[in-house]
């Protein structure tokens, strides 16, 4: 009954305010099971402190009635009831009224002994049981054993509550009070250790508490009490089943325990320990995987294993805490949870002492949720904060690990796995903490990492994001020391390239240069710099890349800080070797002046620097001879002995310069230069063709001898018989020209001696000799070289052309006339037949001459040939005519005798007839030359009858008649 029905009852005769009846709750007492766990404690907020029904409902009610204006006390309300109770005939409304007195007794003793501990419960309990014994059936009794179950339990009589709360529960199931009886039924039967009726009074519990929709606390406490009971039965897997089922109520959406009411927080810590004692009794980890599997996973599963591995690392089961974690990361290898077990399990180890495998844990956790690993693409910003907070220390420490054991290693191929485990945590770390303060330094270490595994493309790399991917400020001197790391790598790498292909070399090097640049570009202030750009330099020089040579030696020089000077003397060098090339030779000799300005006296290389100071003198003089400014060209071709006196090119440069000399007709200065310098450099390779241009140049100006002299030379100097002999020849005409008929006849002789052939060269020469011979006065001499002229043609006539035959029959000629001359000077003297053979002797002698000299078919010598023949004849009998008379003869022997020496003259003077005559017929061919006119003039003296007349001439007429 409550307080509605009270009034209606009343109605009119007072308003009876409600009071209010705090009703505590039968609690279960603090005890342990055997075994040693706990038991569920009894204390305000847990599952086991339930509020009944009827102090809700009386609470509600008296909130309703309450005036607070007034205060009513319960004997106020009991009085007026007593009083009314008289008045009411109807049997329904007075028990109704009975009912209410009763239950405001209740209250009555329930609140005295709350307030004085003082059991006045009795009269309650009597009026409850008369109802009952009076009204067995009535409807509302239900009501009436809930009270009569509350009051007992009160007092504390167990038995008689329990005795109660059963015939509630079984006579009426319908009953509003009848889910909470069936709560307080297991609660009483578990504490009286009766856990197997106490499982099923819970389990009924749920069942009605999900049809009827009872207050929710009744459903998550009957699961819970229904585990406890299982728990006590030792049936610890049914009893896990049913902590579930609380948890799934209580923390329906994952939250923390935080977020939930105090109540439920002490529930859930409660039921989380005795999950975990559950578990301890059978396969722990493996048992709490299962139980997931087979309920499925639940969003407050993370706390169950949390908590159930803190139970076990309080209770230093180390082993079995681990397999906890290892048993949810299994089944969860994706929650965020996951690398915080991983964690755990490592911090679980170092606790226990378990240090062997922290190691291997902490790598693991690297592979598992690294950057590089599946779980890192999808995890969530919490778990990739966790995830790198760890990683920020454990990849510098396995990293470090690895090179050290690298170091230790005993053989190579242990070492370079060592050292390749180091750069992957290196490289990770990298990529995971790009901006982190010590990733310059892991990079660096990184990058000596791949140095011992000799992989130079991945140290270069390494060292060159140290030193320019990061501000100046982060890395401090720690840039400049990996550039140059990253340049020495690069000179390591190089050496393996000799096997690749021309253009994979050419590209790995051009790779090379650009580091080297990079690297002097970016610490130009590094001690190490000019000389990582001087190799640079040289590199630009190697690949004939002129210009940028001399811009880059350019900047080297002029660099800051100074470099050393041997850096300094080789940019100039290769500064001066490099403007040669591009043919800028008075920038090339500043060059190399500079260069040796800066080297030291005793350095070996000053004779080749000024021998290239010489060159670039030289190579200017050569510019200025193409551009046609000789006496310019002239002038630095004779600088270069200035310069450099002692260079090997200043004998070049002084012959370029006569032969210059000599191209612009400039023959004195040639003859100078020349003669200069075959003073100074007698043993030059180009010695030899200075007599050529000698000889040239004196011919040029007319110094005939001094030509000659020097065509002497060239001939010893010949390389070949015909250049010998054409030197030879020439010298000869050349001392002809100059007058000096000894060395003219010496060098005739030598050449015709010496050269036969070509046989009218040679023609020639015999009869120059014979006439340099003539002019000296060797008649001897003269006639050899005369009969050599006639021998060449006689040997061949057919090979011999005009030219020859004349000097031939020239030569014959002269022979003939000298022969003619020494008949001539023969006189017919007594003895007359002695004189007469040697006169027919000359005779025969001349004639044959003539004769031979007119073989030769020229005319003008045979027209000579007939007449000195004819001569030689009619000389010979005019001789005789004209020879000494013997002394002592009479007239008569006289007379006979000159008669005598006419009949011997006649015949010769008849042949000389003849012969003019054979001469003089020549006229005929048309030769009329002055052999031919002298015959004709010898036929007058010889037959003046036929050939010594007058011509007669008859005058024109003009006119016929």
């Amino acid at each position: 009954m409550n307080n509605r029905m009270a009034g209606r009852t009343v109605k009119g005769l007072l308003m009876v305010g409600a009071l209010v009846m705090a009703s505590g709750c039968q609690m279960l007492q603090s005890m342990m099971p055997a075994g040693g766990e706990e038991m569920p404690r009894v204390r305000e907020g847990t599952l086991a402190a339930l509020p009944t029904i009827e102090t809700r409902q009386e609470s509600a009610d008296a909130a309703a009635v309450s005036d607070p204006a007034e205060d009513v006390s319960i004997e106020t309300v009991m009085d007026s009831y007593k009083a009314l109770l008289p008045l009411v005939e109807d049997p329904r409304k007075q028990v109704t009224i009975r009912h209410r007195l009763a239950d405001l007794e209740f209250q009555r003793a329930e609140r005295k002994m709350a307030d004085s501990a003082v059991d006045e419960l009795s009269g309650a309990i009597d009026a409850y049981q008369r109802l009952l014994s009076e009204y067995p059936e009535r409807e509302g009794n239900d009501q009436i054993y809930y009270q009569l179950a509350r009051a007992w339990e009160l007092r504390g009589a167990t038995p008689q509550q329990l005795d109660a709360l059963n015939t509630l529960v079984r006579r009426y199931p319908d009953s509003e009070y009848w889910v909470e009886a069936q709560f307080r039924r297991g609660d009483l039967l578990f504490i009286d250790g009766r856990y197997g009726e106490a499982e099923q009074a819970f389990d009924e519990v749920t069942l009605a508490s999900q049809e009827r929709m009872a207050d929710p606390s009744f459903l998550v406490n009957a699961h819970y009490m229904k585990g406890w009971s299982l728990f006590k039965q030792a049936q610890y897997q049914e009893a896990l089943f049913s902590y579930v089922e609380v948890l799934d109520l209580v923390m329906p959406e994952g939250r923390p325990v935080a977020d939930v009411d105090q109540r439920s927080q002490t529930l859930i810590e409660d039921l989380f320990r005795v999950v975990g004692l559950s578990l301890s009794y059978l396969d722990g980890a493996e048992t709490l995987q299962a139980l997931f599997r087979q309920t499925g996973g639940r969003p407050y599963e993370i706390l169950v294993y949390d908590r159930y591995s803190e139970l076990l690392l309080e209770r230093e089961q180390y082993s079995d805490a681990i397999d906890v974690f290892e048993a949810y990361i299994e089944d969860h290898p994706e929650s965020p949870w996951a690398p915080r077990y991983h964690i755990r399990i490592i911090d679980t180890l170092e606790l226990a002492g378990f240090t062997r495998t922290i190691p291997e844990r902490k790598a693991g956790f690297v592979s598992l949720y690294g950057i590089y690993s599946d779980y890192w693409q999808s995890a969530g910003p919490d778990a990739i904060g966790f995830i790198e907070q760890q990683l920020e220390q454990l990849l510098p420490e396995l990293a470090d690990r690895q090179y050290l054991l690298a170091g230790e290693a005993e053989d190579d191929q242990q070492a370079d796995d060592h050292y390749r485990k180091a750069a992957s945590y290196y490289a990770e770390f990298a990529a995971t903490f790009p901006d982190h303060p010590r990733t310059p330094e892991r990079l660096f270490l990184l990058g000596e990492t791949y140095l011992e595994l000799e992989d130079w493309p991945a140290a270069i790399a390494a060292f060159e994001r140290v030193a320019y991917d990061y501000p100046e400020d982060t890395v401090a001197d720690r840039a400049a020391e990996a550039g140059y790391a990253s340049v020495l790598a690069f000179r390591e790498y190089s050496q393996t390239w000799e096997s690749e292909p021309v253009s994979e070399r050419m590209a790995y090097q051009e790779l090379q240069q650009l580091n080297r640049l990079r690297f002097a570009n970016a610490f130009p202030g590094d001690a190490r710099a000019p000389a990582v750009y001087y190799i640079a330099l040289q590199r630009e020089f190697d690949l004939n890349n002129w210009e940028e040579t001399v811009n880059m030696a350019a900047r080297l020089v002029t660099w800051q800080p100074t470099p050393p000077d041997e850096l300094t003397t080789e940019a100039l060098l290769l500064s001066g070797h490099s403007l040669s090339e591009l043919a800028r030779y008075a920038e090339a000799e500043q060059a190399y002046r500079d260069a040796l300005a800066t080297m030291a006296e005793d350095d070996e290389r000053r004779s080749g620097v000024r021998e290239n100071l010489a060159a670039a003198v030289y190579r200017q003089a050569e510019q200025l001879a193409d551009a046609g400014n000789v006496e310019a060209a002239v002038s630095e071709f004779l600088r270069v002995g200035t310069a450099v006196p002692e260079s090997a090119l200043r004998a070049n440069a002084e012959y370029d310069a006569a032969s210059l000399l000599i191209t612009a007709n400039l023959w004195e200065q040639a003859i100078g230069v020349l003669t200069s310098f075959r003073r100074s450099f007698p043993n030059h390779e180009l010695i030899d063709t200075v007599p050529a241009k000698l000889a040239l140049a004196y011919r040029e100006t007319e110094q005939w001898e001094r030509a000659a002299d020097e065509l002497q030379q060239m001939v010893s100097l010949a390389k070949t018989p015909e250049e010998r002999r054409e030197n030879l020849l020439i010298a000869a005409e050349l001392y002809d020209q100059a007058g000096n008929r000894e060395k003219a006849i010496d060098t005739w002789r030598n050449y015709a001696n010496s050269h036969p052939e070509p046989t009218d060269v040679y023609m020639e020469a015999a009869n120059r000799l014979a006439e340099l011979y003539q002019e000296d006065g060797d008649a001897e001499s003269r006639d050899y070289w005369l009969r050599k002229q006639m021998e060449t043609v006689d040997r061949d006539p057919d090979a011999a052309d005009d030219r020859m035959r004349y000097l031939a029959a020239s030569a014959s000629a002269i022979l003939a006339r000298d022969a003619l001359a020494r008949y001539d000077g023969i006189r017919l003297t007594l003895p007359l037949n002695q004189s007469m053979t040697a006169k027919t002797d000359a005779l025969e002698r001349a004639v044959n001459a003539y004769k031979k000299t007119a073989s030769y078919g020229l005319s003008s010598f045979a027209t000579e040939a007939g007449y000195q023949i004819a001569h030689i004849y009619a000389r010979l009998g005019a001789d005789l005519m004209d020879s000494e008379r013997p002394t002592g003869l009479s007239e008569l022997e006289l007379a006979q005798y000159e008669l005598l020496l006419e009949e011997q003259a006649y015949p010769f003077e008849d042949n000389a007839i003849d012969i003019h005559e054979q001469n003089i017929r020549r006229a005929r061919e048309g030769i009329f030359d002055e052999w031919v006119k002298r015959s004709y003039e010898a036929l007058k003296a010889l037959l003046p009858g036929r050939y010594r007349k007058e011509e007669v001439t008859q005058g024109v007429v003009y006119e016929l008649d």
